[in-house]
């Protein structure tokens, strides 16, 4: 029974149907606990997955106290070393981290990644996404020098996990070349953001969401080294794939051409820029009308 309902909520989740799967969720939590007592490693299975939930409603104030008690009999059920009570750290200070509460996650970040060096060895994959989600915190508060060798472990870590192609690999690149991007390092961001766009291209084909999103990065570097031209050509090519995706009213489409109508007023074009910026609000107004 419990099996069938936590089954059933995670496929109502993964196909975004998020209030019915909360719903599922709460059951199978119910019945985790009536059938296997409310200390059992199930019951904290349940209460992770129904915090996820929660968490893509922006409901941490459900979510947390979940990951906490899961957190809590992970512990007691698997003990303090087990990859599964890292996952339970990982969650919740991906909580606080998501609330601006970063004081509050670094020591659960730093503890979940001791938990996972000790348990799967400092070159598990999982160690290199801990490593990421550390190096985000770091950066976000501004602290770009302790940020800096944590993305570069991570990127080691992939590559030595998965290949030089992998598109595993291709998001620590990304990662690293947006720290440099943000410390104005330009050309050192620049191969990085090339290679990682080579890595999607070849992995998803050239008209996948994650390409274009890789062709606005670099644009955006090639920019900060005066290549122009060729940055005009990636911001384009962006908002072309994502218009032959989404659609040409969709807000993702929008956001390109944003990016667009940046840059056109950057380099002087304003005569472009207009144009753009005429478009975004048509579709914009289009929206609104949509709510009347």
């Amino acid at each position: 029974m419990w099996d069938e309902l936590n089954k059933k909520a995670i496929d109502l989740f993964q196909s975004g149907k998020i209030d019915e799967a909360i719903e599922t969720g709460n059951k199978a939590l119910e019945v985790a606990e009536t059938e296997f007592g409310p200390h059992d490693a199930r019951v904290a299975r349940s209460l992770n997955n129904l915090a996820e939930m929660y968490r893509a409603r922006a409901r941490y104030d459900k979510a947390i106290p979940l990951w906490e008690r899961a957190l809590a009999i992970r512990e007691k059920a698997l003990g303090s070393d087990h990859p599964d009570v890292a996952t339970s750290l990982n969650n919740l200070a991906g909580a606080y981290f998501e609330q601006g509460r970063f004081e509050d996650a670094q020591p659960l970040f730093n503890r979940s990644l001791k938990v996972l060096e000790k348990s799967l060895g400092s070159d598990h994959p999982d160690v290199a996404t801990c490593l990421d989600n550390l190096a985000a915190l770091h950066r976000a508060l501004e602290r770009y020098p302790a940020a800096k060798p944590l993305y570069e472990r991570a990127l080691n870590i992939r590559e030595k996990a998965f290949g030089p192609d992998h598109p595993e690999v291709g998001v620590a690149l990304n990662n690293l070349a947006g720290l440099y991007e943000v410390l104005e390092r330009y050309a050192d961001a620049e191969p990085l953001y090339r290679r990682s766009l080579g890595i999607a291209e070849k992995a998803f084909g050239p008209d996948h969401p994650h390409v274009a999103s890789t062709h606005g990065n670099l644009a955006g570097t090639l920019v900060g080294l005066r290549k122009y031209d060729e940055a005009e050509e990636l911001f384009v090519r962006a908002r072309t794939i994502i218009g032959q995706i989404f659609g040409e009213s969709h807000p993702f489409y929008v956001s390109a051409l944003d990016n667009l109508i940046e840059f056109y007023e950057g380099v002087g074009k304003q005569g472009e820029a207009e144009k753009l910026r005429h478009r975004a609000a048509e579709i914009r107004s289009a929206w609104s009308s949509h709510f009347h």
